[in-house]
């Protein structure tokens, strides 16, 4: 065997041909998600809501990154980046979407929110020498 014959041999199992059926399927599924996404979103699902529009998004993501970019053909380092990628995002989003509990710069354990509900919170306390209900009055001298 020749060396040209070892690489025309490595460009066609390079350049295999790819069956259209995965790629319909494909859109099929996507287009399902998109429509659950629809009806989903008219329903009132209180706070089931965020987690199954987050839940249809990624599986659509997934689908487009694994069908139309290939990379459920790749192995090894390939996958390994794009799942180490994937969690980051996704360890990014989740620790950037919910309020923390105490708010920064606040000493810990300060329930800022029930304060200010109370009436107690120090910006809502009427200044020295004002009676609750008064508009403010000149600075005195």
């Amino acid at each position: 065997m020749s060396s040209e014959d070892t690489i025309r041999k490595a460009h066609e199992e390079e350049h295999k041909s790819h069956s259209a059926l995965p790629y319909f399927i494909v859109w099929a599924l996507l287009a399902f998600f998109t429509a659950l996404t629809y009806v989903t979103g008219r329903m009132h699902l209180g706070t089931w809501a965020l987690p199954l529009a987050l839940t249809i998004a990624i599986t659509k993501s997934m689908l487009v990154v694994l069908f139309f970019m290939h990379l459920y053909e790749q192995k090894g380092a390939n996958r390994l980046v794009i799942l180490t990628s994937f969690i980051f995002v996704t360890v990014s989003d989740v620790a950037t979407r919910f309020h923390l509990a105490t708010p920064a710069g606040a000493p810990f354990g300060t329930d800022l929110p029930a304060q200010v509900e109370e009436g107690t919170a120090p910006e809502h306390l009427p200044a020295p020498g004002q009676r609750v209900g008064e508009p403010p009055g000149p600075e005195p001298r």
